[in-house]
């Protein structure tokens, strides 16, 4: 099919053609009707260039609504109102510098079909030729519809609760965490989620309602067999109890005397061990029983008695805090059903010790979209306590973890496989300063930071995994293997510890991923400006 310049320049060389002919033509007849053809050809020629002109600019129009309807489904823009504020300025400063010889333009950017945005454009052109004969303009219309790239969002939230987060700061954190909750979930939530967790630390992370799915609960073995003797021999299978602990009984049939009493623990074997209870003169034992551990020099029990740091003879009771997991599985995210996590035993706000270091009231949220539920936790945040930010950074990444999935009932809470299809997994940690609180046997451990408490509540061993910032980089190396497909964002709130500085630079996923805000205000900031560019990149193909 002819272009239009060249259906133009063929109808002018026929034209020019004829006319010469006529010429040539001395006849008055064929002159007259030379006059009144040469009319309505001339109008003809001439009024193509205002159709010309109309498909030209109709072009230019298009590529510079394309531009801006591909800017409004690029951007994080939701609502109609919001796509509008986007699209529009994109579409005037696209047709600025063309020349369309438009009198008036328009635009509009809204929703279509499922994950589309729809980009209309028309504009009024006054013709050079055709308005002598009407006073009619034209109009241009383009139409433009961007299919929307995005992806589903599991984004975990790590948050410093410690003593040094007071006053203003405290403040400042919730209200920048809050603003990050509204820009990362939305308020759709198909055909792509967007979820966020929540995970305050300090001296550990309290797993509420889950600690005994992360950490294992309390050992209560199950009773085969009691003997009828001066001291009791009990059997129980692969019970793991140790010499000295002690142990409460329940449900035992036939010695029933020995249910709702403690005893001591004073030897064992793998499948037996004898406690301090004469059974010689006592019914004789038919069936059923658990044997509870009440209180041990192991972790694991009710209760931890041990050496502190200063040479006193100390216990505490065991939390549904956490503390680092140990071994082999250290540094990885291998379900805690299969390598549990370490147990906690801090100082509590009821001790008499002035330096009392509490697992913090606030637990942790799995993923969720729910807005309301997740501002309100963390509205709820109370400060408190030292600085186990390893520990917070492990929960970071078990929380989007699909391997610690199982932990939480509902289904929504439970994180999709690593490098599936349209996913991103974001962990993103916040910390005021310097990491004191590393563990041994669930204890802070004697070589703890300045900051952790005193003598008395630290363990005579030092910390089995080592300095806090020595594991959290560990930890880091491993997060960032491609095969997890984690993005990492760290953000330094006022911090000058130099090492701490190191630490978060080096855990990001990259260079610009590290922030040191050093104000409230900048805090508020850079949570923002982290929210939307986790919403960009979700967005962005």
């Amino acid at each position: 099919m002819p272009t239009l310049s060249r259906l133009i320049r063929r109808l002018s060389q026929g034209a020019s053609a004829f006319g010469g002919r006529l010429q040539r033509d001395q006849r008055g007849a064929i002159a007259v009707q030379f006059a009144l053809l040469a009319i309505p050809l001339s109008v003809l020629v001439f009024a193509l260039v205002d159709l010309g002109r109309m498909g030209l600019q109709r072009r230019q129009m298009q590529d510079a609504l394309d531009a801006a309807t591909l800017m409004a489904a690029r951007s994080t823009a939701v609502t109609d109102a919001e796509l509008e504020a986007i699209g529009d300025p994109a579409f005037v400063a696209e047709i600025a510098g063309l020349n369309l010889g438009l009198t008036a333009s328009n635009s509009t950017f809204k929703n279509g079909a499922t994950n589309h945005v729809i980009g209309t454009a028309t504009g009024v052109l006054k013709p050079i030729i055709a308005n002598l004969w009407t006073g009619a303009n034209f109009n241009v219309v383009a139409t433009s519809d961007v299919v929307r790239s995005s992806k589903d969002l599991e984004v975990a939230v790590v948050l410093d609760i410690t003593g040094s987060m007071s006053g203003s700061r405290i403040t400042d954190l919730k209200t920048a965490s809050s603003d990050l909750v509204d820009i990362i979930v939305r308020d759709v939530q198909t055909p792509f989620y967007s979820k966020v967790a929540i995970v305050p630390y300090s001296v550990g992370v309290n797993l509420g309602s889950y600690a005994d799915a992360g950490r294992g609960a309390v050992p209560a073995r199950n009773i085969t067999a009691i003997t009828k003797a001066s001291q009791a021999v009990v059997t129980s299978n692969g019970h793991g109890f140790i010499k000295d602990d002690q142990i409460s009984f329940a449900g035992v049939g036939g010695m029933t005397m020995l249910n709702g009493k403690t005893y001591t623990v004073k030897s064992v074997t793998t499948n037996t061990f004898t406690i301090d209870a004469n059974t010689s003169n006592t019914n004789a034992y038919t069936s059923g029983g658990v044997a509870t551990c009440e209180k041990s020099t192991n972790p694991g029990c009710k209760v931890i008695a041990y050496t502190s740091a200063g040479n006193t003879s100390e216990e505490r009771d065991i939390s549904t805090c956490v503390s680092e997991r140990t071994g082999t599985n250290a540094y990885t995210d291998v379900a805690p059903s299969t390598s549990p996590v370490g147990t906690n035993y801090p100082t509590t706000k009821d001790d008499s010790i002035s330096s009392a270091n509490p697992c913090p009231s606030a637990t942790i949220t799995p993923l969720s979209s729910d807005k309301t539920a997740l501002k309100a936790q963390i509205n709820a945040l109370a400060i408190g306590g030292s600085t186990a930010g390893q520990i917070g950074f492990a929960w970071g990444w078990y929380m989007v973890s699909p391997n610690f999935g199982y932990m939480w009932p509902n289904a929504s809470q439970r994180p999709a496989a690593y490098l599936t299809k349209d996913l991103m997994k974001v962990v993103v940690l916040m910390t005021d300063g310097a990491f004191n609180t590393p563990y041994c046997n669930g204890v802070i451990a004697k070589d703890a930071g300045s900051g952790s408490g005193n003598a008395s509540d630290h363990i005579n061993c030092k910390a089995t995994n080592g300095d806090p910032f020595t594991q959290t980089r560990a930890m880091c190396d491993e997060m960032k293997k491609t095969k997890y497909g984690l993005t990492i964002y760290t953000v330094g709130f006022d911090v000058d510890d130099s090492t701490a500085k190191s630490m978060l630079q080096y855990c990001a996923s990259k260079s610009e991923n590290a922030f040191f805000p050093s104000t409230g205000s900048e805090l508020k900031t850079t949570f923002k400006s982290i929210a939307q560019e986790i919403s960009a990149l979700r967005i962005a193909k």
